[in-house]
């Protein structure tokens, strides 16, 4: 394995870079220098065009912060809530009733519920509502099925 540090790798890579190109540096030496007496033309001509550009640029800048922060606001509250929306699914519910010598999951009853009315011959597809009425004086749960069919399942023990 090697034991090097990032920055070692790096420097390494770095001067072999610097040997690669050495010859296309030296080439470009003459050509470089050639350049050299007019840079400080290019410069003092290029500067009132960039001053100009400068303040040309400036209003359009500052609308487009403008627009990025409120931009940044909408999306900050997105975020919120996809937070809390995600919050509220990812969260774990379960609600029991305890009774006596009773204790039972209120999702278990529903699906007990569930499970009666198919045994009496109907299709799972079929339900599209169920009420469930849980009354533990009678150790049982009533229940409606699309506000027609209904049933009593009793408690286990």
């Amino acid at each position: 394995m090697d034991k090097r540090t990032a920055e070692e790798k790096i420097k390494e890579i770095a001067q072999d870079v610097q040997q690669a190109a050495k010859p296309i540096v030296e080439k470009a030496k003459p050509y470089v220098e050639k350049a050299e007496p007019y840079i400080d033309e290019i410069k003092t001509k290029a500067e009132p065009v960039i001053d100009d550009i400068k303040v040309k640029a400036e209003p359009v800048l500052k609308k487009a912060k403008q627009g990025t922060a409120k931009a940044k606001d909408v999306a900050n509250n997105v975020k919120k809530d996809i937070s809390k929306a995600s919050a509220r699914r990812n969260c774990k519910e379960e609600v029991f009733v305890q009774y006596a010598a009773h204790e039972v999951r209120t999702s278990d009853i529903v699906k007990a519920a569930k499970a009666d009315y198919i045994a009496k011959g109907h299709v799972e597809s079929d339900i599209k509502e169920i009420q469930v009425y849980i009354k533990p004086s009678d150790n049982a749960a009533y229940y409606v099925v699309n506000h027609a069919e209904t049933g009593k399942i009793g408690f286990n023990k």
